[in-house]
């Protein structure tokens, strides 16, 4: 078994230096490294469900606001390491202050959002308005 892994991996990454060296893969990968905190949103029937990988952080450090339907994260990544440089060979944790702005759609209810942040993830739920939730219409006879 895994004799057969072995020969299958060249063949997996055959066509990996064609993608990667291609303009447009190559800088919507580049982008989506980069950028910091990574997230996830998903749309519901009554919310919109935005979910942010910050670990390491303090919920006090965190500043969320939303306006509108534009929701903002941002806050400092403290590294926790002295900063003698002679002594770090390589530095691969993100550090310093960032700045995430997502645009939510265009329905959702300011007045109606909760955060909450558990085991490095920040969970933000926005509550979609009234009038843009979906309504059963009663068929008459």
């Amino acid at each position: 078994m895994i004799s057969d892994m072995l020969r299958f991996a060249p063949l997996a990454l055959e066509g990996l230096d064609d993608l990667l060296t291609t303009e447009p893969a190559f800088t919507l990968m580049r982008n989506r490294l980069h950028t910091y905190p990574q997230i996830n949103m998903g749309v519901t029937d009554n919310s919109v469900e935005v979910y942010l990988f910050v670990p390491g952080m303090d919920a006090e450090s965190l500043d969320v606001s939303l306006e509108k339907n534009l929701l903002s994260v941002s806050a400092e990544r403290k590294d926790g390491v002295t900063n003698d440089d002679d002594t770090m060979s390589r530095r691969e944790r993100f550090s310093g202050r960032f700045k995430r702005v997502i645009t939510l759609p265009e329905d959702v209810d300011p007045d109606k959002t909760e955060a909450v942040y558990r085991h490095g993830v920040l969970h933000i739920s926005v509550a979609k308005r009234e009038e843009a939730l979906p309504r059963k219409i009663q068929v008459n006879v």
